[in-house]
């Protein structure tokens, strides 16, 4: 049970550790051509999406219904995937001609990254008594 109190542990330390490597190595970013602020804004979007998800799925594992649990983990997969997206294309329009496309494929790291904990963490709270 201690498990399932602490779930947002990994979620908070990749958090951490994402955005201060990206805050303390801009510099050394911005000579690779990885615009760090699009670095920070996908990271935090992606911490959002995954916490919320989880949140989410604790309602459903609750049920104990294990067809809900599969299809919430995948439902908020989807929408995590569709929301960068839509994030993305929105930075692309904005951003005109000065965008980052280095930036674009760390975000996408990124995104499997959270993607992976989540199913991690579900997997983990599901088998729990």
């Amino acid at each position: 049970m201690k498990e399932t109190k602490s779930w947002y542990l990994p979620f908070v330390i990749v958090f951490v550790l994402v955005s201060v490597a990206s805050f303390l190595g801009r510099e050394s970013l911005v000579t690779i051509k990885i615009s760090w602020q699009v670095v920070m804004g996908a990271n935090l979007l992606l911490f959002l999406f995954a916490v919320l998800n989880i949140f989410a799925q604790l309602k459903t594992i609750a049920k104990a219904k294990p067809a809900a649990v599969i299809r919430g983990v995948m439902l908020g997969t989807f929408l995590k995937l569709i929301g960068l997206a839509v994030a993305t294309v929105i930075y692309l329009v904005v951003a005109g001609p000065a965008r980052s496309k280095n930036a674009i494929f760390v975000g996408m790291g990124l995104y499997f990254v959270y993607t992976w904990l989540e199913v991690r963490i579900s997997l983990r709270m599901k088998s729990q008594p």
